[in-house]
């Protein structure tokens, strides 16, 4: 998602809402410059951050899950990340063709580097265990399966969630707006008579102020899941 695109968008309404309410330049432009400069310095940035970690999950999900399957079938590590490779995303297949001199037991550790979760982690032991002692790979792993899949139906769960709560509360603030500027019309004498009032245009820009307040406590609670080992300044 181009967020920069979605900032220039929204800055452009609240500035709007804004010159509807008032018809101040100043105000106008100050408003349209802290909106687009929050969503292309907070916004972009925190929801990038929040974009990785999801999708580095789900890659990482999607390794252990591929890997063990055909470690099972073929019963050879070699095989297991030929197959992992093949359903792997860029970013997977980019780290794996970095390391090709590595033995197989070495790729799958060095990877802890790239999926930095404690479940990856839990795969690496098990991993280690099978190549020492064998054995039937997908009893040594239920553990792991089982937690894996919860934790992805988890993060499903939690997308769903955050999804809803996004759209409330882009409709909400939609219809606050637009009532603002509706009641600019619909009560243009009042307006006319309280417009070039300092306090009014300072009130009018605090309530825009406050929702990107919103926004951003919206986007501080949609950040916030539980991927155990993971770093919000992971890269």
């Amino acid at each position: 998602m181009n967020f920069a695109l979605v900032g220039f968008v929204v800055s452009i309404v609240f500035a709007g809402v804004n010159y509807i309410a008032c018809q101040n330049l100043f105000t106008t432009l100050f408003i349209f410059l802290i909106s687009f400069l929050f969503f292309v310095l907070v916004v972009r940035r925190q929801m990038t951050k929040n974009q990785l970690k999801i999708h580095r999950y789900h890659q990482c999900y999607q390794f252990i899950n591929s890997f063990i399957v055909s470690l099972n079938i073929k019963g050879s590590m070699n095989a297991a990340i030929e197959s992992s490779y093949e359903t792997s995303d860029e970013g997977t297949r980019e780290v794996l063709n970095s390391i090709k001199e590595m033995t197989e037991e070495e790729k799958i550790g060095y990877l802890s580097k790239y999926f930095k979760f404690d479940l990856y982690r839990l795969f690496v032991d098990v991993i280690s265990l099978w190549n020492e002692e064998g054995g039937d790979i997908l009893k040594m792993s239920q553990y792991l399966i089982n937690q894996a899949r919860l934790k992805e139906q988890y993060l499903i769960t939690c997308e769903t969630i955050h999804r809803q709560k996004t759209i409330e509360f882009v409709t909400l603030w939609s219809i606050s707006l637009a009532i603002l500027a509706v009641l600019r019309f619909a009560l243009s004498q009042f307006f006319s008579y309280i417009m070039n009032s300092l306090f009014y245009q300072i009130a009018v820009s605090v309530i825009i102020l406050f929702a990107l307040f919103s926004i951003y406590v919206l986007l501080t609670r949609v950040s916030k899941f539980d991927l155990e080992g993971w770093k919000d300044d992971e890269k």
